[in-house]
């Protein structure tokens, strides 16, 4: 099962978006707007509205809950390290850095407040994401900067052993140490997924489902057809 468009939610509309651009919204969990075009709905279809926003709304913000959560369990264990390390210019190239991954790594998955967003995608891509694509790129950004912080440590011992004390409250960690952390938290994440991954699929089972009979009574909705299987 798989997200065919990019799934925008807000308390007050469900956005539904292709390459950033909305074919298809529903406002108050019941006026369907196409293209900017009011639609108008008799009772039996503004239920199957009221049905598949609440099911979106169910479905989407865990999901992209647990992807979000990854990220950060990732990047807040790196972020930690950093704190109080090397001088003004490192810390903003590090941080820099860590936005430019944080970045990379959010941009199928967003979450503001109430807001949330998924970008096109089936269970199995977000399953290789946790497993896959986000070790990888989090193994990368420890070891630099692990690398990064050993080096700001040797010029700061260089310039002034006398001005420089290690702390308890640092956590400098050598990358292996670092990564496994890392890697035990986001295990844990995707065990998660996997454990709901049964539930998710019926959900999208029916939301396809009423996807079906809203595109039965709204033939408009044909042409984006949202939950596929893939």
């Amino acid at each position: 099962m798989a997200f065919r468009h990019g799934i925008l939610i807000s308390p007050e509309q469900i956005r539904i978006q292709n390459t950033n651009r909305t074919v298809f919204q529903i406002n108050q969990d019941k006026d369907l707007f196409i293209r900017g075009e009011w639609i108008t709905l008799n009772p039996a279809e503004q239920e199957l509205v009221r049905q598949y926003a609440q099911g979106l709304r169910k479905f989407v913000p865990e999901l992209v809950t647990i992807a979000v959560d990854s990220v950060e369990l990732g990047l807040t264990a790196i972020e930690n390290m950093l704190v109080g390390i090397g001088s003004t210019a490192q810390q903003e190239e590090w941080q820099a850095l860590i936005r430019e991954t944080t970045y990379q790594l959010t941009s199928r998955f967003v979450r503001s407040g109430e807001h949330f967003y998924l970008a096109p995608q089936s269970l199995n891509e977000l399953d290789s994401f946790l497993h896959g694509e986000l070790k990888t790129q989090l193994k990368d950004l420890a070891k630099y900067t692990v690398g990064a912080v050993w080096d700001a440590l040797r010029d700061a011992l260089r310039q002034s052993e006398d001005d420089f004390e290690r702390t308890e409250s640092q956590n400098w960690q050598p990358a292996d140490e670092l990564l496994a952390k890392i890697n035990t938290g986001l295990d844990l994440k995707a065990d998660e997924l996997e454990q709901k991954s049964v539930l998710f699929c019926q959900r999208l089972t029916e939301l396809d489902q009423i996807e079906t009979q809203l595109q039965q009574r709204v033939p408009q909705l044909l042409a984006y057809d949202v939950v596929t299987m893939k």
